[in-house]
Order: C-alpha cells, then structure tokens, then sequence
C-alpha cells in the first residue's frame, strides 16, 4: 500500500478551424470587423461559442439581418447578455478533457452522476490487475485514525495478494484473467487510487464546477475541482472569468480571496491542496 495524491491535468480543449468559419461567415455575410477580431484575439471556446451563438439571429454586425439595427460589438457584453437570458446551449459547442490521476473511486461515482455533455473513460479494474495498493487519505485525519485506515488498507491488500496466488495466471487465457480479476476486485475498498479522462462541454462544466465545490460536496472532489476551476480562469476567460477560495467547507479552508480582478493568484497554494472551494463571483444567474 501506498498513499497518492490525486493530479488534474488538463490535455485536450477545443480548437477551432479559423479558416473554415471565416468561409461560413462569408457566405453569411457576417465576415465584420467585430468578427475578425473574435478569430484573431479570441480563445478557440470564446471563439466558437460566439459565432454558433450569433447564428441564431445573424448577429455578426448591423445591416446582417435587417431586423437588428444595433449589436454589442464586446464578447464579454454578448455573453453577458445570453447568460442573462438563460441562453445557455451556446455553450455546448465547446469543450475540454482533463486527465483526472489517482483519484478515488468514491470521486469517480460521483462524478459518472453528471452525464450530459460528457465523454468518460476510466481504468478497468476488470482488466488492470493491481499490483500495488494506492490510496489517497484525507490531511485531517490524526494520526491513530491514518494508522488504523493504513493498517485495514493493508490487510485488504494481503488477502488479495494471497487468493491471486491460488491462480495460475501463466496458463490463462485473457477471458479467464478478466473474470479472475473481476472476482478479486470485489475486496478492494473504493478508496483505491484509478485513473479517469473526463472530456465536458462548458455548460455543463459550470454546472458541475458549481455542484462540486459546495461545502456540501465530498472532501475530495471538492479539491479536485478547485484545480480544474483554476485551469478554467485561463480557459475562458470572458464567461468563466473570476473565481475565489472560500473560508466555507467542512475542513478549514486556508485560502481565502487568493484570486485577484486579473485573476492572478495572490498567495502560494499549500502542497496538500487545502485551498478550499471555487466560488463564481461574477457570473450571471441564469445559465441553465
């Protein structure tokens, strides 16, 4: 047995083909000077998202759609303004893959209840025979109550290790290797450390970001969330764009207020990931 940290990493997020909206909009008559500035100064996600968005009415500048005689010519305005209106399917067409590491299945089963807009792959313990135990132990526990989870992680690990001794693996085929790991599974707590890619849509992503750093939301996810919220300041900066720690939380949350206006991080997070929950603090009600 040993103990792990879990690790957010962010590898993969929308990006845009600049070239081939710039022929839709062309042929939309909605090649404007606002939009030439979207494809050149924007996020491919900002990007995106405002042009699927102003396709809807043929917002792209004045004189477009005869029916507008005035558009907001700032993206952060114009999201503003569709984020009011409880518009939020705009921000579907976009989205991002975080590789999620050494996190618990106890996090995994309450990450696989948000479904829509998401894409999952996670480590099969019907295939991955383990080999070392890895778990990851929550900072407040005192010392007798971490003796006493290691010692009963430990005894866990022993038993398994001692039945897959009773197969001869080298004899097996893959079908039987598969259904002897699944049956050894069967003893190992959900506390095991496993390995996630979780790919979302950002509509979805303010939504769980909210849902997972409430105060109300397990200690784990909860940290890790807090990272993916910082990887979100960067990603889309005109929608997503301000977030805070938090002093709220079961724990004692060591970080308060450590996100500037510029959304630059004013103090040095702890090492064990104390930093508390994110909280939204300009965002718009109504992003449904």
């Amino acid at each position: 047995m040993h103990e792990v940290r879990p690790k957010v990493l962010k590898i993969a997020e929308t990006t845009i083909n600049a070239g081939s909206i710039r022929a839709m909009l062309e042929d939309l008559d909605g090649m404007t000077e606002h939009m030439d500035t979207v494809l050149q100064g924007s996020s491919s996600a900002e990007a995106i998202t405002e042009v699927a968005g102003r396709i809807c009415y043929r917002s792209y500048g004045v004189g477009v759609n005869p029916n507008i005689t005035k558009v907001r010519t700032d993206s952060k305005e114009y999201f503003a303004n569709t984020l009011s209106k409880g518009d939020g399917s705009i921000f579907e067409h976009a989205s991002v893959t975080f590789a999620f590491l050494n996190v618990s299945r106890i996090l995994t089963h309450e990450l696989v209840r948000h479904r829509v807009g998401v894409a999952i792959s996670q480590e099969s313990m019907r295939y991955v025979r383990i080999t070392d135990l890895g778990m990851w132990l929550p900072d407040e526990l005192s010392v007798e109550q971490r003796m006493l989870m290691r010692m009963a992680i430990q005894d866990a690990e022993h038993n398994y290790q001692k039945i897959e001794k009773t197969f001869d693996w080298n004899k097996m085929t893959m079908t039987q290797k598969k259904a002897a790991t699944s049956a050894l599974r069967r003893i190992i707590p959900d506390g095991i450390a496993t390995n996630i890619v979780w790919t979302t849509n950002h509509r979805n992503l303010r939504h769980v970001l909210e849902m997972r750093t409430d105060p109300a939301a397990e200690i784990e996810i909860r940290m890790v969330f807090d990272e993916v919220g910082k990887n979100c300041q960067e990603l889309v900066a005109k929608y997503i764009s301000r977030f805070r720690a938090t002093s709220t939380g079961r724990w004692p949350w060591l970080v308060e207020g450590c996100i500037t206006e510029e959304g630059m991080s004013t103090v040095d997070h702890p090492a064990h990931y104390n930093t508390g929950p994110m909280e939204v603090i300009d965002l718009i009600e109504g992003f449904a």
